[in-house]
């Protein structure tokens, strides 16, 4: 990683210290990423060109509008063609798109609307496909349709009969048997003079399946519906949006009732070009719009064309089923036990078996015994990942696998298991219970046997994750950058089925299957209730089911109701969508609007269709207020901080309404009791609860921010001179050094995107040109005074370059930097003095007032073209002009650590009493070879120890002046309270045999075994360290004191003192210690922290086995306050805490907060407990990070402190070199 500059470094610094998240999330990069595109994909040289008169529905137009266009173009310069005449295919949108061969300018959308005519132009971008499928043999039951209430409507007979759904999409497979007979048409967008529908993603067959799917073993949510494809994809997974643009108004065109489009990308901006259009087709058509797959990017990341006005866009909720399959125990005592598995990726195992099963004394990662392809194995699933256990079963020998659940791991999908054996057949997963059913038998001496028919029935049922029916951790947040509702409902889309080509079936997720899932619930109401678009929505969105605020990651709920800015209005809920006879009559969702464009009053109507009058009771819920920003006002990724405060209504109010009739309700909303710039985004429900047992809901959203000083860079961006030589970034003048761009050598400027710009550039502007000259557009000129036009970045990794300025950016967080060529145009630059100009147009803003754009403007610095002077320069020019910037090279910080001890050489005082250990037997061998044998704290150059049942190392030193025959033996005596000492290890010199270990556990002598390397070499000098321990029984009755272990060899005996002292109660202690555990073992790490470093407002401990093969138990997993101590400072008696304190404990992911001081001598103990998935592994590893924030307002971080658990005395694991000499 790059060392920093000051300034740079202080925005690291500062990021760092006043937000909840990351360095890298609150401004620039730690290290010099560059940027690649993800702010401005364009596909180069093309471009949509709307023409004027394009609002509304028009008749179509002839090739003449695309003829016309070229030639205006080509009048510029430009070689022109036309792409795509979106005219001649709809007269929604009157226009089309070009691409220029000569596209060298980067003025060219500039240049296009300057045409008259031209209402708008814009660069035409990829789009890609960002969901992958586990793809499977043979049909499957699968009803995600309970949550929904889907199913209660197909029990009536509303399936959808009669409508079409239109899908622009990738195509479809049209012989799918699952969608045999449902494909009404198509057609090929993609490729001229084609018809075929084929789909090689699965994208569009999958998102077709939803909607329409019928067979014996898989339903759509209107499965009598058809579906007319209108593929806009190639056999790539991308396309473009020019693409999908021609597919949602051909739908338009074809008059299609229901469009549904899975397709979109990250510029949600209302007016970006799909969008736009999308806003206009929803005057007209329900078009359904998937919301995106950028959940992790948190608030205010809305895509488009979802962010579209009057769309309705779907965000995505996990299935709360899973599908399992049924099978049979028999045991040879006359029971048997039906089972329900489920198969790593949902497959049903199509073949019929009756083979024996055994029963597992390991686990599935650690599989004990071994069997043949013809023999299953039940097994307690283990806590590595599934692959392991996969592998070890596999490699046992086995040709079926089930594995019953342990630790709380759920009876669920076990994701990434890559099939590569040739015998194992079926991996699977039931419920724990089999485990237990299975033993009895077993005890009993009774034999087992596995059945599964072929033709079996499938079993579906709930989830046993916690993430089961609630929100997608991917599914994007809104609001649009305008700050629109966006999603407005969500549906499942996590972990869902659905067809794929070739007669498969596959799982997938993402809001691309929540999509069509929308589509088919509005095919529904479509074929059986009425063609009305508008009461559709209001109705789809006043009926929802709320669902809480779950944070997948640790896998918990963090409030009633998640924030209507990730969810919409909640869960879509089909029945009441059909049933209710209040209905809504006003704007679905109520959009609030940021701090300058409060609109804190509106008015609800609502129509009572029934027979009878209702009284309403009216009121509110809240749903969770999160704090979008932090504070340098980037956006809180996933998932953002809850705030404990919320909007309010005015006042509840109680109507009635007659039937029939209609009523008006005022209400107003008050905003969260927050600072107007708190960044605090709130939303909830005005509930009208009726008397007829009907609650209808109208979602609102708002943010306390001004979106206008929301700007999307918060400084200037930063650029500097990077040395290659030295990793250093150093002022942009730096010694005055010119800078060549032509042959690849620039400055980086570097900059993050915190929100929503409508336009950013980087430009070349003269040494004397001030920012109080900008007018927009740009005006290119020339000398110092001018503006000379924006530039070309070097060429990306994809050969490709990026040219400014960019139009509807994406914000990201983690801040990059940009390197330039040429001027946009091509032009090289030429030789002279230049500055640096940035400018970003704020949301909201009016491009031609300058008061409207951030600009900025960096220090001066010099270009040279070749060997071109540099006029008003020589060759030998340096600066003399102040810089804003200056090198600055990195020092250490110091880190907390835990107790430290002094290193010891001779005996010293401490409390207690003094204790000899003496050895009796006779050591035989060479006489004084030995220079030192001392004990000490693993890994720890001292003596003081602290947890006398630890592992220690025996240090030995050699010295041999003169060659030794080889087969000589050096020994030494072992006191017998010393047990586990490592032995049977070879010893080197520099990869030479050097000699032998070994320990004879009844003689109690130590002996090394001199090999021929001795014979050959003379001033040998021994140097290595071998673990150990006291026996279990004597650290037990250890008191404080020495402890001096004798070592006797021929002619001297060694003392080495161990001092073992009382816990050090000023600073954190841990301890290690290991105990048999369910089969195996359990590791058990105590982390203790005194009193004494408060006073504090909390201590946090986080760690994870999430990058390893083990696991952690809940159970032997703790948070206590230790009240009283012994004499040796330990823990005598304590309060538990662990239900208040532990935020998170599943098998790999554990974290405890404790939000109270303590006083005196109290101590805080975290105690975590793990076993191994490997049991082969000599160590295991905890690692955590430890947060004391105390009351002063300091934040002691104690990071990445790594526990290792040793399971076998060994040698360190660099005496590879034990030994080194000289040849003699």
């Amino acid at each position: 990683m790059a060392r920093v500059s000051g300034i740079l470094q202080a925005a690291l610094v500062a990021a760092a210290a006043v937000s909840p998240v990351t360095a890298a999330e609150g401004g620039f990069a730690s290290g010099r990423t560059r940027l690649t595109t993800p702010a401005s994909d364009a596909a180069s040289g093309r471009y949509i060109v709307e023409l004027q008169d394009s609002t509304g529905p028009s008749t179509r137009q002839d090739s003449s509008v695309g003829d016309s266009i070229v030639g205006q173009i080509s009048s510029l310069g430009y070689e022109a063609t036309v792409k795509e005449d979106f005219s001649a295919i709809s007269g929604r949108f009157k226009g089309v798109s070009v691409e220029i061969a000569n596209d060298d300018s980067s003025g060219v959308v500039d240049d296009i609307k300057s045409l008259p005519g031209v209402a708008n132009a814009w660069p035409v971008q990829p789009i890609t496909l960002d969901v992958s499928f586990e793809v499977t043999p043979g049909t499957k039951k699968w009803n995600p349709h309970i949550a929904t209430r889907v199913s209660e409507l197909h029990d009536r007979n509303i399936t959808g009969a009669g409508q079409r759904v239109c899908v622009v999409d990738s195509g479809v497979d049209v012989s799918h048997p699952a969608l045999v007979g449902k494909i009404a048409g198509g057609k090929n967008l993609f490729e001229e003079n084609s018809t075929a529908l084929t789909d090689c993603a699965g994208h569009g067959t999958f998102v077709s399946s939803i909607i329409a799917a019928s067979n014996q073993d898989f339903a759509g949510v209107a499965p009598d519906s058809e579906i007319y494809m209108y593929k806009v994809f190639g056999c790539e997974d991308g396309t473009s949006n020019d693409m999908v643009l021609k597919g949602m108004l051909a739908a338009d065109s074809d008059d299609c009732d229901i469009i549904s489009v899975s397709i979109g990308s990250n510029t949600g901006y209302v007016n970006s070009v799909l969008s736009r259009v999308a806003s206009e087709i929803a005057q007209d058509r329900l078009i359904i719009i998937a919301a995106g797959n950028s959940g992790a990017m948190g608030p205010y990341f809305a895509s488009s064309p979802a962010a579209g006005r009057g769309v309705v866009s779907v965000g995505s909720v996990e299935a709360a089923q899973t599908l399992g399959w049924p099978a049979t125990i028999v045991s040879s005592g006359g029971q048997s036990l039906n089972i329900s598995y489920v198969t790593s990726d949902g497959n049903k195992f199509n073949s019929t078996i009756d083979v024996p099963i055994v029963l597992d004394k390991g686990d599935s990662c650690n599989i004990a015994g071994s069997g043949l392809d013809s023999t299953a194995v039940l097994a307690k699933r283990g806590v590595c990942e599934p692959a392991g256990s996969y592998s070890s079963i596999a490699s046992a020998g086995f040709g079926y696998g089930i594995l019953y659940d342990s630790y709380n791991q759920g009876a669920y999908y076990m994701a990434d298991v890559v099939a590569w054996s040739d015998t194992l057949k079926l991996m699977a997963v039931t419920t724990a219970s089999v485990g237990d059913w299975a033993a009895e038998q077993i005890a009993k001496n009774y034999t087992l046997h596995l059945k599964i028919q072929a033709d079996a029935q499938p079993a579906a049922f709930a989830a046993e994750v916690p993430s089961a029916g609630q929100l997608s951790t991917f599914t994007s947040w809104g609001p649009t950058y305008e700050n629109d509702f966006s999603p407005i409902i969500s549906a499942p889309g996590g972990v869902v089925y659905g067809a794929f080509p070739d007669g498969k079936f596959a799982i997938s997720s993402g809001t691309s299957f929540a999509t069509p899932y929308i589509s088919g619930v509005a095919a529904l109401w479509y074929a059986h209730a009425k063609k009305d678009r508008a009461e559709f929505v209001r109705r789809l969105t006043s009926t929802a089911l709320a669902l809480p605020a779950f944070e997948s990651i640790d896998g918990k709920i963090l409030d009633e109701v998640a924030s209507l800015a990730q969810q919409g209005a909640g869960l879509v809920d089909a029945a009441k969508l059909f049933d209710f006879t209040t209905v809504l009559l006003s704007e679905p969702t109520l959009s609030l609007n940021d701090t300058d464009n409060r609109v804190n009053t509106h008015t609800i109507r609502i129509q009572n269709t029934g027979l009878e009058e209702v009284t309403y009771n009216i009121s509110h819920i809240a749903a969770s207020t999160v704090s979008s920003r932090n504070s340098l006002l980037y956006p809180n990724t996933y998932y953002p901080p809850l705030i404990s405060a919320a909007g309010s209504l005015a006042e509840g109010k109680t109507i009635i309404v007659a039937a029939g009739a209609t009523q008006d309700i005022e209400i107003t909303l008050s905003a969260p009791d927050v600072a107007p710039d708190s960044g605090a985004l709130w939303s909830g429900k005005i509930l009208l609860a009726g008397s007829n047992d009907e609650l209808l809901a109208v979602p609102y959203i708002g943010i306390e921010a001004s979106t206008y000083n929301w700007t999307a860079l918060h400084h200037g961006p930063e650029s500097y001179r990077y040395d290659d030589t030295d990793g250093i970034l150093y002022p942009l003048d730096y010694q005055g050094k010119a800078y060549h761009p032509a042959d690849g050598d620039s400055p980086e400027t570097y900059f993050a995107f915190r929100y929503g710009t409508y336009e950013f550039s980087v430009d070349l502007v003269g040494i004397d040109w001030k920012t109080e000259q900008f007018a927009y557009p740009p005006q290119h000129g020339s000398g110092s005074k001018a503006w000379l036009g924006s530039v070309r970045s070097q060429p990306l990794a994809d050969g490709g370059y990026m040219d400014f300025p960019m139009r509807e950016v994406v914000r990201f967080n983690l801040g990059s930097y940009v390197t330039f060529r040429s001027f946009a145009n091509g032009t090289a630059i030429p030789s002279g003095r230049y500055r640096i100009f940035t400018r970003s147009l704020r949301m909201f803003g009016d491009a031609s007032k300058p008061e409207d754009w951030q600009l900025f403007l960096s220090d001066p610095f010099s270009i040279q073209l070749g060997s071109d002077p540099i006029p008003g320069q020589n060759a030998t020019w340096t600066s003399s002009l102040p810089s804003s910037t200056a090198a600055m090279t990195t020092t250490a910080t110091a880190v907390p650590t835990t107790s430290s001890v002094p290193t010891t050489t001779a005996p010293i005082s401490v409390p207690g009493t003094t204790t000899t250990l003496t050895a009796t037997a006779t050591p035989t061998g060479l006489e004084g070879a030995f220079t030192s044998l001392k004990l000490q704290r693993l890994k720890e150059d001292t003596a003081f120890v602290i947890d006398p049942a630890a592992w220690m190392e025996l240090h030995i030193q050699i010295s041999m002046p003169s060659p030794v025959a080889a087969d000589s033996v050096l020994t030494f005596a072992v006191p017998a309270e010393i047990t586990d000492i490592a032995e049977g290890y070879q010893l080197s010199a520099s990869g030479a045999h050097a000699g032998d270990t070994s320990f004879d556990s009844v003689t109690r002598l130590y002996t090394i075994a001199l090999g021929e390397w001795t014979t050959w070499n003379k001033n040998m000098i021994g140097d290595f360290f071998l673990m150990c321990r006291f026996t279990p029984e004597f650290a037990a009755s250890m008191k404080q004191g020495t402890y001096v272990v004798q070592f006797p060899t021929v002619g001297k005996i060694w003392e080495a003192p161990v001092y073992y002292t009382a816990v050090n109660r000023s600073v954190i202690y841990e301890r290690l210690s290991t105990a048999p555990y369910d089969g195996t073992s359990l590791y058990t790490a105590e982390v203790e922290v005194p009193a004494s470093l408060g006073p504090w407002d909390f201590v946090r401990l986080t760690t994870s086995h999430s990058a390893d093969s083990d696991g952690f138990v809940c159970v032997n997993s703790s948070v206590v306050i230790g009240e009283t101590l012994d004499a040796e400072n330990r823990i005598e008696s304590f309060i538990d805490v662990t239900a208040s304190a532990t935020e998170v404990c599943n098998v790999k992911n554990f974290r405890a907060m404790y939000n109270e001081t303590l006083t005196g001598d109290d101590v805080l103990r975290f105690t975590v407990g793990s076993i191994q998935g490997n049991r082969d592994q000599w160590t295991l590893n905890v690692v955590y990070l430890l947060d004391v924030q105390l009351a002063n307002g300091t934040l002691v971080l104690y990071d990445q402190r790594t526990l290792e658990f040793e399971k076998n005395p060994r040698l360190r694991s660099f005496n590879f070199n034990a030994f080194s000499g000289e040849r003699a």
